[in-house]
């Protein structure tokens, strides 16, 4: 049986903000160093084989504090960075929503369907997600794996091992920052042990 863990980076200053995020980058909070602490306090007692992060500073970061007396290297992984979110990223929520309305509300409303001129939609993030996932779990059967990734991005792979549609990607729980899933995998069949996790926090 395969052990997955995926956890959500800390907060981040846009975060703070309210600003999107996407392919660009904020640091860390101070807030989001110590839930990156709490989550490490968490993880302590787990053995991970192999530990996997989308190459943004912000999961980077989150995986650094968090790993802080583990001697594990981070795999780097593109395909496990955040929606690309193109023009809107680093404009503040509530701007989008007034500049965009249509666009915005597909997003949050009718996820399966959002469709920007400039940026990823949530099946371009399935599509690179799941390409991440098969091969991950092709070569680490059995092990035990840790994940760091963002928002959207963890969400999808969520919604895929729920058995769910992205019509239904928004569906509860939340992921909150630094929030922790935990999902086990034998046979091709998943279990989902652990989703948006943060009693920890």
């Amino acid at each position: 049986m395969m052990k997955l863990y995926i956890a959500r980076h800390g907060e981040t200053e846009w975060n703070r903000a309210g600003k999107l995020q996407g392919w660009k980058d904020a640091p860390l909070t101070e807030k989001g160093k110590k839930q990156a602490k709490a989550l490490g306090r968490r993880l302590k007692e787990i053995g991970f084989d192999a530990v996997y992060s989308s190459p943004l500073g912000r999961t980077l970061k989150t995986a650094e504090i968090a790993l802080d007396g583990k001697d594990l290297p981070v795999n780097k992984d593109e395909r496990l960075k955040e929606i690309d979110m193109g023009e809107w990223e680093g404009t503040k929520a509530d701007k989008i929503k007034e500049m965009f309305p249509d666009l915005y509300e597909d997003f949050w409303e009718r996820p399966h369907r959002y469709d920007p001129e400039d940026g990823e939609s949530f099946d371009d993030v399935k599509e690179r997600v799941l390409s991440f996932l098969d091969e991950m779990i092709e070569k680490h059967d059995g092990e035990t794996i840790l994940i760091f990734s963002h928002g959207c991005a963890s969400k999808v792979m969520m919604t895929h091992f729920g058995g769910r549609s992205l019509n239904r990607l928004w569906d509860p729980p939340e992921l909150k920052e630094c929030s922790l899933n935990f999902v086990e995998i034998e046979d091709g069949e998943s279990d989902i042990i652990l989703f948006g996790d943060t009693s920890f926090l």
